[in-house]
């Protein structure tokens, strides 16, 4: 028996969107997010290496950050990153709750001696007293100063911020004067210890204050350099601070194997010089079993893991939790810590 059902019912069918239409919504976007995020882009333009990609993306960039943050474009990104904790680089701030250590303990001095050279006892770490840890740089921080903070925060006597900022350095004071930023912290946080990490982003002609450049792999650049290296140990030393000035480790690359290894002779010597800074190398940390660069390397657990991220230099979750071991030792060493 066949049985006729009426034929379903459809609506009208939908026109189609004309490509004109399309194409101006889809370039309105863009041109909308462009705008939105004008001062993020700018700030990425500024951070390039020196030369014409640079000169040109700022020239292209400048007038548009200007029009939007005149009218007002800018607010919901700044507003979006302050309610994520963000800074005005886009990177989160780890910040520890708020304490007030104990003053540095001091050696007893000879009543006819003056000087202003801090002395070198430390004081005493305690849950009531712990100590302040900073850890800051550029993107070689991304993974390790977590897990640096992880170990730390273990123990129960120690607090700590980490902060990171891509592609920047002590070349680059132009978009990141890190001296000044240190100089902040120092007000804000008041850290016993930095934890300081550069070099990944450092292999690049220096900024000048008045606008020229030091080409790299010169004379004139290594000279600058070390300068620069100095004055942030000596100011931090100055002060009254510890300094763990971390090395850079083994890379993949041959061609830029050179240039870490002039940086961290530089990190290295001038720490040597400086009784409150301690020189952490991290090249035979990550060496392989024939010395040089190896992706993968054995756990504390004895499984062969990736230390390392596909760019050859930065280091995964792995290898940031076998250097951030290596550093608390020192730590736990200098400070009296617990190991477990």
């Amino acid at each position: 028996m066949t049985t006729n059902r009426p034929a379903p019912e459809f609506g009208p069918l939908r026109r189609p969107i004309p490509a004109g239409i399309a194409l101006f919504i889809v370039v309105g976007a863009l041109v909308i997010g462009l705008f939105l995020n004008a001062a993020d882009i700018l700030r990425t333009a500024q951070r390039q290496e020196q030369g014409w990609q640079r000169t040109v993306g700022i020239a292209l960039m400048e007038p548009v950050a200007s029009i939007s943050n005149f009218f007002f474009l800018d607010r919901p990104r700044e507003i979006l990153d302050a309610a994520l904790g963000r800074d005005e680089s886009g990177q989160v701030v780890e910040s520890p709750p708020s304490t007030t250590p104990a003053p540095v303990v001091s050696a007893p001095s000879s009543s006819s001696t003056t000087t202003t050279t801090p002395a070198l006892t430390r004081r005493i770490v305690t849950e009531e007293n712990p100590l302040v840890m900073y850890v800051g740089g550029d993107s070689m921080v991304g993974q390790f100063g977590p897990m640096l903070q992880n170990r730390a925060n273990q123990s129960g006597v120690v607090e700590s911020e980490f902060v990171y900022e891509f592609e920047s350095g002590l070349s680059r004071p132009d978009f990141v004067d890190w001296p000044a930023r240190l100089d902040q912290v120092r007000a804000d946080l008041d850290p016993d210890v930095f934890v300081l990490y550069f070099g990944g982003n450092d292999a690049q002609a220096i900024y000048m204050a008045d606008g020229t450049w030091i080409d790299f792999d010169t004379p004139e650049w290594e000279a600058e350099y070390r300068r620069r290296v100095d004055e942030v140990m000596t100011t931090l030393e100055n002060d009254g601070r510890w300094v763990y000035w971390m090395g850079l480790p083994v890379v993949a690359s041959d061609t830029f194997q050179p240039r870490i290894d002039l940086m961290n002779s530089v990190y290295e010597s001038v720490a040597a010089e400086h009784p409150r800074v301690t020189f952490i190398e991290a090249r035979s940390v990550f060496e392989g079993p024939d010395g040089g660069y190896s992706e993968y390397l054995t756990d504390a657990n004895g499984r062969l893991v990736d230390m390392r991220l596909d760019d050859g230099v930065h280091y995964t979750t792995d290898g940031a939790i076998r250097l951030a071991e290596v550093v608390y030792q020192q730590l736990a060493e200098d400070w009296d810590l617990p190991l477990e």
